[in-house]
């Protein structure tokens, strides 16, 4: 899979800007404030039909336009694909699929891409639902139905959760607890699958990145066989209701990470935690690779502002002749590569 190309209006502080990308490494170098992240912010908006870095779709809109605009052309599966992304100052999003008004659910799946900035460190030292995003991330990319199923199964809880606190009888809540289980179960055993194949890949990158011993595990929220579920939230329900929320469910889940035998939320550096997130992206380049025959595009925004000199080199030459990279970087020397996108120094948006 490659980009190929992008075009964007209106899009933060881009008013107008055109980008053609080749396959290998391809560095997105200028200054500070030129729109690097902006840029491959846009292709993931494009390939995902959402931007990671907001909460509102309408943050990426232009101060003083109505609209943004983010148009790409990708490869994929042996076919060429232009995806689109409008988003309105209203909030309106509308998205088509060469050519065709299409949904989130109808967009996903054409292509994958796997981003990773400074705020992965998040991801090892923040709170679990950074992690359970990082799975979804891919997940939902891979199996567009994960995503389906993701969706309903976050609008049984929060169903749920307002019959717990409006004390609805128990017989009301059966008939919920019966679509929790069922659902959760599907995220619980695909997210079960994913880790464990993470697990093969993970260490071997982490030692090409030479930032130790690294180990992932999952800590499912409710069991994976449905009758065994059953019975957990069973056992929780006066619990829950003295607490007004769901309390047994993959909402709850937890990927462990370790580094070196330990924690790494407690006892990895900074430099540390990117180099792991950077060995779980890679080990999700594989599964990837494993499952759809071909590599995803990787988005690398400032990879080498937390690794050392020693460690971004081994980290590109462990790439060579592999997926498409976009990297961004203040100095092309960072990042020494054929391919040079060259962005001019502009206010932030």
């Amino acid at each position: 899979m490659r980009v190929r190309s992008v075009f964007l209006m209106h899009f933060r502080n881009h008013g107008r800007l055109e980008v053609e990308f080749r396959a290998g490494v391809n560095a997105v170098v200028g200054p500070n404030g030129a729109g690097k992240t902006t840029l491959l912010e846009a292709i993931d908006l494009a390939a995902t039909g959402r931007s990671h870095r907001v909460r509102r779709d309408v943050e990426v809109v232009q101060f003083g336009a109505d609209w943004a605009l983010v148009r790409a052309g990708f490869e994929g599966a042996g076919r060429e694909h232009r995806l689109e992304v409008r988003v309105e100052r209203s909030g309106l999003k509308h998205l088509r699929a060469d050519g065709v008004p299409t949904s989130r659910t109808g967009l996903l799946g054409r292509v994958v891409v796997l981003w990773s900035g400074p705020q992965d460190t998040h991801v090892v030292g923040g709170p679990a639902a950074e992690r359970r995003r990082l799975l979804d991330g891919v997940l939902c990319q891979l199996s567009p139905a994960y995503y389906d199923t993701l969706l309903r199964y976050h609008r049984v809880v929060r169903h749920r959760n307002r019959l717990l606190r409006a004390r609805a009888p128990a017989s009301v809540l059966d008939v919920w607890d019966e679509q929790l289980v069922q659902l959760g179960c599907r995220l619980v055993e695909r997210r079960a699958e994913l880790v464990a194949r993470l697990a093969e890949h993970v260490g071997s990158w982490a030692d090409r990145l030479g930032c130790g011993e690294v180990a992932v595990a999952y800590v499912p929220g409710c069991a994976g066989e449905a009758a065994a579920a059953r019975e957990q939230v069973a056992r929780c329900r006066r619990e829950e209701y003295r607490r007004g929320k769901t309390l047994v469910g993959p909402h709850r889940d937890e990927l462990r990470i370790l580094l070196n035998g330990c924690e790494a939320k407690v006892f990895a550096s900074r430099g540390q935690q990117r180099a792991v997130v950077l060995a779980l992206r890679l080990g999700q380049r594989e599964v990837v690779r494993e499952e759809l025959g071909e590599d995803p595009v990787l988005l690398f925004d400032d990879v080498v502002a937390d690794l050392d000199r020693e460690r971004t080199r081994r980290l590109l030459r462990s790439l060579e002749g592999g997926p498409q990279v976009l990297a961004t970087a203040t100095d092309r020397g960072e990042l020494p590569c054929e391919q040079v996108v060259a962005l001019a120094g502009r206010a932030e948006g």
